[in-house]
């Protein structure tokens, strides 16, 4: 046992270093949680559980990664290199069986139990004796039990108190009376007022020859039984106490012997009571109770060899438990009955399949006990009454055999844990629409929809030959509104293949309608809505709530955050906790600050939706209500933290229309942006689809200033299109105004310039109409870098300069610091260098009065423009360096990108060929990832002419060429034609397109 590294029975220990190397508690309890589950992916959830019992702070995720950085480097310097996983699902140690204490325990348990089968019954109670000489006490004494625990702790005491009584039977039959004494005081421990266990005790330590210490013992069981129970020791006690008394031995080692190991001693012959059951003479066939399988089951490939490596394992400690959850409709049992059907001949002892009708009724444990002991060929009469003992009767069974035990439809892992074998080569799969998490041992295999391969392929399957053509646009439509889930797609290609006269287009325009789309995917005794209503039942009236407003909200991913509008953060993880165990949503992704997404499947979402009376959907509707005026408002509270101006105009200004309970700071404010961001379009879009036009236009336009800084192009276009069509729809001019300026700005960064052209145009009449000065200015900024980007340069100057009489009108400062800037780049632009500076100098004196850093970087960026067209590279790299400090720390990447591409090229003009090549890179890179055309075009334009300028001509080629197709991509034909001039004279052999 030289080579134990790890110990857990008794108070954790690291074996081979120093004694007490982990003092801090969260790290102990880490590593004794990942050592209870040795070599298997332990969930993060369940971590978190044992770290923190029922109330995890909203930051576990991120701080268990700091935990697991922290015991990685401490098992390190102890010289306990074990490895630990991270993977998807959870953490895992890499320990070897004979590197901790438990896995060496239940592997020489195992041994042991095989060798007294086999009749090898002297090295069984040797090999049983070193496993009972590993427990140091309680398993894992000197940490307090979370409940997170419990199972584990529980299987491995119930392993010992077996172990126990085997080696007790194996030690009073070859005449080791000592060592049975030993035993048997530890028993007395634990169950003091055993009367048999205090007459074993005198017995074997008179038969050792320690008389007196039976003696005493005697006179200790005595008192025990009177001071506690006030009763006289029986019979058999008084006579071990007499034998004790006398020093003579009973007829050792009888009476300690088990029935078992004395059937070649000849006995009394007893004659069969009347109402004896039969002796059952007929071989005894295993029990083969799998369902039938389906014919036309198909994907899941990589499940089905995963969990048939997981049941088909040799470990010969822990039988295989898999844990197969899923939403409704998903196939966990299909999967788990093409299991069965795949693994049959690694199971010889039999296949059983119990209903355990979690959904609807759940069945009791005690009863599905006593099914499994009859399955097991066991005759009823031996089947105890009480159902702690049909456990352990079921463990002691399935030790020796080697049984696949199928449990479908499982509520709670207390359904099943009496169900679970303790050691052996059996194995267990659950299925569940509850994750089990707390199923001690477990491996989970979470079953979410089918790709779309698979979805193609089962339809297909189902349908039929020839009423279905994959890749048709109609095939596509019925498996979108299936949304791939197996249960909706057997549904409608059961429905093709038993309707001849249902053309596959008349089904897609039936599921087209979202409104009666469920009553559609309805079939005999398939039907995707009672599959779901079996869940939303079991929900409280809390839990169907929040169930009810996630389907009038999520119409895409969102927070945990945005639904405490409605009710108390503790009251959402609670609820929202049940939805996710009993797969009505599921966790969509988890960022690097450790906060979840989550994400309901949009034929569960259409469920949601249409439960409940109709008071009940109606406050459905005012809880999103609640909701996005909660965001909206968290929204402008965010902005006003920002400490740059935005360029454009905003749904809202002045006082904030709700208390600000705890105001941001800008870093936490930008944090905010950055976490809930997934969560803003799907708003945008629930609050238009529930009627609530304004806030779905005017969430769009608040989170404007934080979409121009962070270039969330995507997300732009998506939440102001939306935005837009709400405007129109509730009548509001100026939202409309709005929408139309935003997405012509948003056009302009993604070189679409006929839409770009259609908005600004758009936004200018709104805005003229209005009166809104500002909103004018602005529509003419955009106008003016329109004509200018399209060689109109003049237009474009007027344009600026009418947008600066509207700011200087309207008192927006900070506006006409940003026309003024852009005024000067077109002055530039025409060689008139005095009134770009003067231009400049005016923006950069306001930006610095109003002390706002942003509006100050740009136009440090714009002096460093006119600089290097004077020739002064050695200013112009000053003033953008120092613009771009500030865009890098405000996290601004898409001014950053295009500073980084102006300053590779001052770098290049000093001859600072290093610096300019990885500054070039760099913003070619942010260009590429942003979607910048232009941005990307200028940087590679320039760092093909410093490959031109050292004579590398293959890199000038690739990176002028890679130039002259962008620029072609964003629409600019003179930057193209003059990349393809430089090739032509620069390059040798260059092709000119």
């Amino acid at each position: 046992m030289d080579s134990l590294r790890y110990g857990i029975l008794g108070p954790l220990r690291l074996m081979h270093g120093p004694a007490q190397p982990l003092k801090a508690a969260k790290p102990r309890r880490l590593l004794a949680t990942l050592l209870l589950h040795p070599n298997r992916f332990v969930s993060t959830d369940l971590i978190a559980d044992a770290l923190w019992e029922t109330n995890p702070p909203r930051s576990a995720t991120a701080n268990i990664r700091t935990y697991v950085r922290a015991l990685r480097g401490l098992l390190q310097e102890a010289g306990l290199p074990a490895p630990i996983d991270t993977s998807a699902a959870g953490y895992s140690i890499e320990v070897g069986v004979d590197e901790l204490d438990a896995s060496l325990f239940e592997s020489l348990l195992a041994e042991g139990g095989h060798l007294r089968d086999a009749g090898d019954g002297r090295q069984a109670m040797q090999v049983l004796s070193r496993a009972y000489a590993l427990w140091r006490g309680r398993p894992l004494e000197d940490l307090p039990m979370p409940a997170a625990w419990e199972g584990s702790v529980a299987r491995l005491e119930a392993q010992h108190r077996g172990l126990v009584d085997s080696l007790l039977d194996l030690r009073l039959e070859y005449g080791d009376a000592s060592g049975a004494a030993v035993l048997l005081s530890g028993r007395l421990t634990d169950d003091p007022y055993d009367e048999q266990l205090w007459r074993r005790l005198v017995d074997a330590l008179v038969a050792a020859g320690r008389v007196g210490e039976a003696r005493a013992a005697y006179a200790k069981a005595v008192q025990t039984l009177a001071d506690e129970l006030d009763i006289k020791p029986g019979p058999e006690l008084e006579a071990a106490g007499a034998r004790a008394e006398n020093g003579r031995s009973a007829n050792w080692p009888n009476p300690g012997i088990p029935a078992a190991r004395t059937t070649d001693r000849p006995g009394p012959v007893v004659q069969p009571r009347p109402m004896a059951a039969p002796e059952l003479t007929d071989p005894l066939r295993p029990p083969s109770q799998l369902p039938l399988d389906l014919a036309d089951f198909s994907g899941r490939q990589n499940k089905l060899e995963q969990l048939r490596d997981l049941v088909c394992g040799r470990d010969p400690v822990r039988p295989p438990i898999a844990v197969i959850s899923g939403a409704p409709g998903t196939g966990k049992t299909s999967l788990a009955v093409r299991l069965g059907h795949l693994v049959r001949e690694h199971f010889p002892d039999g296949q059983i399949y119990l209903d355990m009708h979690g959904a609807t009724q759940p069945r009791d444990p005690a009863a599905a006990l006593t099914d499994l002991l009859l399955s097991l060929n066991l005759p009823d009469f031996a089947i105890p009454t009480d159902p702690e003992r049909r456990s352990a009767m079921l463990r002691s069974e399935l030790a020796s055999r080697r049984v696949l035990i199928i449990l479908d439809d499982v509520a709670t892992a207390g359904q099943v844990t009496p169900l679970m074998p303790g050691t052996g080569a059996s194995a267990v799969v659950v299925t569940s629409r509850n994750r089990l998490m707390d199923l001690a041992g477990a491996d989970s295999m979470p079953l979410d929809t089918f790709d779309d391969g698979e979805a193609a392929v089962l339809l297909a399957s189902v349908a039929g030959v020839g009423r279905i053509e994959a890749g048709s646009p109609e095939a596509e439509e019925i498996l979108s509104a299936c949304a791939n889930l197996p249960l909706a797609i057997r549904i409608v290609g059961s429905r093709l293949a038993q309707r001849p006269d249902l053309s596959a287009r008349e089904l897609a325009r039936r599921l087209r309608d979202e409104t009666s789309r469920l009553d559609e995917l309805s079939i005999g005794e398939l039907a995707v809505r009672t599959s779901a209503d079996l869940s939303y039942d079991a929900l409280s009236a809390e839990e169907a709530r929040l169930y009810r407003l996630i389907g009038h909200f999520a119409v895409g991913v969102f927070s945990a955050r945005a639904l405490e509008a409605v009710a108390s953060p503790a009251g959402v993880r609670r609820s929202l906790d049940r939805l996710i165990e009993v797969n009505l949503v599921r966790i969509s992704s988890v960022d690097q600050r450790g906060t979840a997404r989550y994400r309901v499947h949009d034929l569960l979402r259409l469920h949601a939706l249409g439960v409940g009376d109709d008071e009940q959907k109606a406050q459905a509707v005012r809880d999103v209500e609640t909701v996005v005026d909660a965001i909206l408002n968290k929204i402008r509270r965010a902005n006003d933290a920002l400490s740059f101006e935005y360029f454009g105009v905003l749904e809202h200004t002045g006082p904030l229309t709700a208390p600000d309970p705890s105001p941001f700071t800008e870093t936490d404010a930008i944090a905010w942006f950055d976490s809930e961001r997934s969560t803003f379009v799907p708003a945008i879009r629930a609050a238009a689809q529930n009627g609530l036009h304004e806030y779905a236009w005017r969430i769009a336009a608040a989170w404007g200033p934080y979409l121009d800084m962070r270039a969330g192009f995507d997300d732009w276009n998506g939440s102001h299109q939306q935005g837009l069509l709400s405007a129109v729809a509730c009548g509001d001019r100026r939202g409309e105004a709005i929408m139309h300026r935003n997405l012509g700005q948003l056009a302009v960064y993604q070189d679409d310039w006929d839409n770009a052209r259609r908005h600004f145009d758009q936004a200018a009449q709104v805005f003229d109409e209005l009166g809104d000065r500002l909103g004018e200015g602005v529509a003419a900024v955009g106008l003016g870098t329109w004509l200018r980007e399209r060689g109109q340069r003049a237009e474009g100057l007027a344009q600026y300069e009418k947008a600066i009489e509207a700011f200087v009108a309207d008192g927006n400062a900070n506006a006409e610091a940003l026309a003024r800037t852009a005024a000067a780049n077109a002055y530039l632009a025409r060689g008139d260098v005095d009134t770009a500076q003067q231009y400049l100098a005016e923006a950069f004196l306001i930006a610095v009065r109003r002390v706002d850093a942003h509006r100050e970087a740009k136009v440090r960026r714009r002096i460093a423009a006119l600089r290097v067209h004077q020739g002064r590279h050695d200013e112009a790299v000053r003033q953008l360096r120092k613009a771009l400090a500030i865009f890098d720390g405000m996290g601004d990447d898409h001014c950053a990108a295009y500073t980084r591409a102006l300053l590779g090229q001052a770098l290049k003009e000093r001859g600072e060929v290093a610096s300019a090549r990885k500054t070039l890179l760099d913003a070619i890179d942010l260009g590429h990832r942003l979607g910048d055309r232009s941005v990307e075009g200028e940087a590679a334009q320039h760092l093909g002419e410093l490959y031109l300028s050292t004579g590398n001509f293959d890199n000038a080629r690739r990176t002028l060429e890679r130039a002259a197709r962008v620029w072609q991509q964003a629409g600019n034909d003179g930057a193209a034609t003059e990349c393809r001039r430089l090739l032509a004279g620069s390059v040798p052999g260059a092709a000119v397109g």
